[in-house]
């Protein structure tokens, strides 16, 4: 009985490391109720064959794999949560442009997201052009240099490992939504960082927004992804 324990307990352990914080007792629960009974009458064997490989049997647990995508408003609230420090950034360095304007009469760029360059030698990677020919942010000083890369790196990277490690952030967690892949399983981390890369591109990010004219509710990178976000209080029904 001691090694079907342990057969029992790994693979209910791989099975629910596959799904959203929020399932994991339930189908433990389930799990190892319905394997320790299999078990008892010599049926372990099947009963693993009958769940098949750990990923098939986590779908049937993720009762938010047939949840519909979450409406978009909730998910503009979630978003304007999360990036408040990038947009702290962003009105600062607007606030720092009027007083360029003001005092030196000199104009400025600026953008929401803000534009991303990089300086290599000589040269200036951008995503936009225009930005690296007339050096907008040259005199923004370390609110550019330091301000806007760690607050990228919040949205991109903590907020990817969040919603990775926990299926949410704490935008999201306010408007109780979470991110799951299109069969209701955790998101794995890199599929999380991936489908915020958008950020990188200064304003032409909203274009990643763009099925929300025509009534979709995902976005571009939710599609590549094979993503959703749906409510967190979605009833997890078992599909069998």
């Amino acid at each position: 009985m001691s090694d079907a324990k342990q057969t029992i307990d790994d693979y209910t352990g791989r099975v629910v490391r596959r799904l959203p914080a929020s399932e994991r007792d339930r189908a433990k629960a389930e799990l190892d109720a319905h394997l320790s009974d299999a078990a008892e009458a010599g049926e372990l064997a099947e009963a693993l064959t009958r769940l098949g490989p750990p990923e098939e049997a986590a779908a049937s647990f993720a009762g938010s794999g047939a949840a519909p995508p979450s409406p978009v408003n909730r998910r503009f609230a979630a978003v304007a949560v999360d990036n408040l420090p990038l947009a702290g950034v962003t009105i600062a360095l607007l606030a720092q442009g009027i007083a360029r304007v003001t005092q030196e009469g000199v104009g400025f760029a600026l953008a929401f997201p803000p534009f991303v360059s990089v300086k290599i030698g000589d040269a200036c990677v951008s995503i936009a052009p225009v930005q690296c020919a007339s050096n907008a942010y040259a005199d923004a000083g370390a609110l550019y240099s330091v301000g806007v890369p760690l607050a990228l790196a919040w949205s991109i990277l903590a907020l990817g490992l969040l919603e990775a490690w926990t299926g949410t952030t704490p935008g999201k967690r306010l408007m109780r939504l979470r991110v799951v892949t299109e069969t209701g399983l955790r998101v794995h981390p890199v599929t999380a960082i991936v489908r915020r890369l958008s950020l990188l591109l200064g304003p032409f990010a909203w274009v990643d927004w763009a099925p929300v004219a025509w009534g979709d509710r995902r976005r571009l990178l939710d599609r590549l992804t094979e993503t959703k976000v749906v409510s967190a209080t979605a009833p997890a029904t078992r599909r069998e």
